[in-house]
């Protein structure tokens, strides 16, 4: 009796499955980064036609596009409706400063500014933030996120939490306005007096990568945690793109470094 293969199944040779490699994807996008690194596509300028890169790559249309798709999304290149894409280019890096009270200053500023996108809300707690904030697990906190720039390109995203009993009492906390955080909480009686710093360095998170439009890069993890009278007020998050910054840190008044 002729045996007939079931719809949908794909056809086996021995061991071998002939299915679609998703590596082609990462392939695409891999010798796409390198070119436009090399300089063969420089800032500014347009991508080649799906009917040019396609066979160059040996792929598909589809393929290719969703390669370049995933140059979009960590900034490298943008899309320009009935253009094509257009390659932005590599945001350059730039000197950071971290300060003896552990936050984050681009050089040469006094502070962070409230970045973009500013979003605020009241939800429970990750496991992480309650742990920080020594509440149970579960517990209400605001959060307050935003992200920051530096030459049109995102650097970091920064979350600040606070028990929702601290939030009751300064408000403005919960509105999505541009505001001093730490200076409304002592304007509230809650100055810190205290503070907890912890730095490491991991990758990024789907989410992450996506706001940060970091790809496959590295971020470093800053958590900071604001105490008065023994109390944890707030807890602040950043993460940190690591391709993008020059981290540095001083003490005292050492005189300024010469231009390189």
């Amino acid at each position: 009796m002729k045996r007939t293969r079931a719809r949908g199944r794909p056809r086996r040779y021995g061991k071998m499955c002939l299915m679609s490699q998703p590596s082609q994807q990462d392939k695409v996008t891999a010798e796409l980064r390198r070119a436009i690194a090399a300089g063969e596509f420089a800032p500014g300028s347009f991508l080649p036609s799906s009917r040019v890169l396609a066979p160059r790559f040996g792929v598909v249309r589809n393929t290719l596009m969703a390669g370049i798709a995933t140059l979009v999304e960590d900034g490298l290149v943008e899309s320009l409706p009935k253009r094509g894409y257009r390659v932005v280019g590599t945001p350059s890096a730039f000197e950071v400063v971290w300060t003896q009270g552990g936050q984050l200053l681009p050089a040469g500023e006094e502070q962070l500014g409230h970045g973009e996108e500013l979003r605020a809300e009241v939800r429970q707690a990750p496991g992480a933030v309650a742990h920080l904030l020594q509440g149970p697990d579960g517990m209400t906190v605001t959060v307050r996120s935003t992200v920051h720039r530096h030459g049109g390109a995102p650097w970091a995203l920064r979350e600040f939490f606070t028990p929702r009993s601290v939030a009751d009492v300064a408000r403005r906390l919960l509105e999505p306005e541009a505001v001093d955080e730490e200076r409304l909480l002592a304007e509230h009686g809650m100055g810190q007096d205290g503070v907890r710093s912890c730095w490491s360095t991991r990758g990024a998170t789907a989410d992450e990568a996506r706001v940060l439009k970091s790809g496959p890069a590295p971020v470093h993890f800053i958590q900071r945690t604001g105490f008065h009278e023994g109390e944890p007020v707030f807890c602040e998050l950043t993460v940190v793109r690591a391709d993008r910054v020059h981290l540095s840190r001083s003490v005292g008044t050492p005189p300024e470094m010469p231009e390189p």
